[in-house]
């Protein structure tokens, strides 16, 4: 009889962007985007919930301001949508590739206001036919809380000033990112809200700020990072009653300015993130069988997906990599609509067979730095050893 390996004590976090040290030593070039001006508060959230308010507040009459967004996405759209008193309408995917079904969005026509597209691990969504199908009048909003967009991996740049964004970025009116706990660029909270100046002249936003002080936010820093340690991220989540990761709504009650402190690190963390090599996702993706290649191929990604062909799949799947330590994780593992707290504030025209197979079938592998090539060894002959589970998109 085969020996049964022991469940490793260390556990890798899903995600884990250090957070860099609040020092004076960390100099950098201003940021600033060609195209797109941005400002900066307290979280990707408050910073989608400001773009729909002001959105809101620019209509005349009393016609409800309608939202569209996927059945696949984090609670906190909906949030957003709450906040600004618009409705959200959820909408299907397709499946051959990461994008809203089109059939639906026709269908629901002229009555579209605004439409918010995740990047979803760091896979954007193509802009230019939802900007064909919706016209010029739709507010368009990338959502960009799990990518910091750029035009091309560039683990050399020096300088933030004139950068330029992707051409797809400029199909949005907006686009925001986060630079929470766990994003791409980790500023332990805190977003950015950027307008596009072609498409946007009016935009104005008054806001109190937050105070926090440096001694404070360095101590934050240390703590998370220490943290991130597999052992001790290990013994959190075996912890009794902290839940790790589970996906919740949460209402937003605040937007205001990020505080001036994390302004001071955001354009260092945004340059320490950038710089940043993608060996482990290079190997992963001549490995294994990523979701929507053809889209994944090419991002820098905030996480490495993959989709089983069954919840049953998926679930045995993220136990073994987890018992060896490798910090697989279900992502948000239900649909949006079926979160608790969502479903009596959204709208569902249609069926959402593909976000629901998502939902049932996505696991994601961390592509951190602690992530080490033990590691990548370990997943790579788990996943081969169970390749049969797998696909590189949602049943059609």
């Amino acid at each position: 009889m085969a020996a049964i390996s022991a469940m490793s004590w260390n556990q890798l976090p899903p995600v884990g962007t250090k957070a860099l040290s609040w020092s004076a030593d960390y100099a950098a070039s201003p940021l600033n985007f060609v195209g797109f001006d941005y400002t900066l508060v307290n979280s990707g959230t408050a910073a989608l919930g400001a773009i729909l308010r002001w959105a809101v507040q620019q209509r005349s009459g009393d016609a409800r301001f309608t939202v569209v967004i996927p059945g696949y996405a984090c609670p906190d759209l909906v949030a957003a949508c709450v906040y600004a008193n618009a409705t959200p309408v959820i909408v299907d995917l397709e499946a051959d590739s990461y994008q809203y079904n089109q059939t639906q969005i026709a269908e629901l026509g002229s009555a579209i206001d605004a439409i918010i597209c995740p990047a979803l691990f760091g896979i954007s969504m193509p802009l230019q036919p939802l900007r064909d199908s919706v016209g010029q009048q739709t507010l368009i909003i990338e959502d960009n809380a799990q990518w910091f967009p750029e035009t091309e991996i560039n683990c050399r740049r020096i300088s933030l000033e004139k950068y330029k964004l992707p051409e797809n970025t400029h199909q949005a009116d907006f686009f925001i990112t986060s630079f929470g706990r766990g994003k791409p660029v980790n500023l332990l909270g805190g977003g950015m809200l950027a307008w596009n100046n072609e498409r946007v002249n009016d935009f104005k936003l008054h806001l109190n700020a937050q105070s926090e002080s440096s001694t404070q936010l360095r101590f934050k820093s240390q703590a998370f990072n220490m943290l991130c340690h597999p052992f001790l991220y290990g013994a959190l989540t075996r912890a009794p009653g902290l839940n790790l990761g589970a996906t919740e709504y949460h209402p937003l009650t605040t937007v205001e300015s990020l505080s001036g402190v994390r302004q001071q690190g955001m354009t260092a963390a945004v340059l320490a993130y950038l710089r940043g090599h993608c060996e482990i996702q290079q190997q992963l993706l001549q490995a294994a069988p990523v979701l929507w290649p053809e889209q994944a191929s090419h991002k820098r990604l905030l996480r490495f997906p993959l989709i089983a062909h069954s919840k049953e799949n998926r679930d045995a799947l993220v136990a073994q990599l987890n018992r060896a330590g490798l910090g697989a994780s279900p992502m948000y593992a239900r649909s949006l609509a079926s979160i608790e707290g969502v479903k009596a504030l959204v709208q569902t025209p249609f069926s959402t067979p593909v976000c629901q197979q998502l939902a049932d079938g996505l696991l994601t592998l961390p592509l951190h730095k602690g992530v080490k090539p033990k590691h990548v060894q370990q997943m790579i002959h788990i996943i081969d050893a169970h390749r049969q589970w797998l696909a590189s998109k949602p049943a059609a």
